[in-house]
């Protein structure tokens, strides 16, 4: 009898042992894939702080929305006015006119083409021409840079004269003077070979002389 239950304990102690040897050398899921398993606990946490990173860079990015103005004789380009927090103008709005004499309709070319600054919807700067006196002439597309790193935030206006559609560059630089912006018109004339904003601020980098 007792070798009897000897036997049957041995075996039992080999069955336990071979059943702890399987289980503590088989491989995990992690193991295998190589992957990272997310509870459902770490999951809301994650997308909550997302949200917060999220939300505060959507902040940081949120700007004001310029309001419509009118001017005697003028049209405002909705397209070319932009918001413009900047010093001198902190919480203003660069606003540009069409001449509505020069201009044939609405969808024509902003022709006539003035540029202001306006805050609380009044204007509190009308900027020079910077066409050097063409009548016709219309903005394409502008750009707020500190071309010579004094801090200021200067004006760079990328336009076309002429034809709508054989029109030839016509470009200019406010330069931000620390109590409103000034242009020199012999040196906006070295920017006539170039079409876009992005040449007109690379050569302006390069000739700080002829602009400041």
């Amino acid at each position: 009898m007792k070798i009897k239950l000897l036997i049957v304990c041995i075996a039992f102690s080999l069955a336990c042992s071979a059943n702890s040897n399987t289980a503590s050398s088989a491989p995990t899921a992690n193991q295998n894939t190589g992957s990272t398993v997310v509870t459902n606990k770490e999951t809301p946490k994650n997308e909550t702080a997302n949200v917060a990173k999220n939300t505060e860079t959507a902040a940081k990015q949120d700007t004001y929305t310029c309001p419509a103005v009118q001017r005697a004789g003028k049209r405002q380009i909705k397209s070319q006015t932009f918001p413009f927090d900047f010093k001198p103008f902190e919480k203003s709005c660069f606003v540009t006119f069409a001449s509505t004499e020069d201009m044939m309709d609405e969808k024509d070319v902003p022709r006539g083409s003035t540029f202001h600054i306006y805050q609380n919807g009044k204007s509190v700067l009308d900027l020079p021409d910077a066409f050097d006196g063409l009548t016709g002439c219309w903005i394409e597309g502008a750009s707020f840079k500190d071309l010579n790193a004094d801090g200021l935030t200067d004006i760079i206006i990328a336009g076309s004269c002429l034809g709508a559609k054989s029109g030839y560059p016509a470009n200019a630089v406010y330069i931000n003077n620390g109590k409103d912006f000034s242009t020199k018109a012999e040196a906006n004339q070295k920017l006539e070979e170039f079409k876009k904003l992005s040449e007109i601020e690379g050569f302006v980098k390069k000739n700080q002389k002829l602009f400041f």
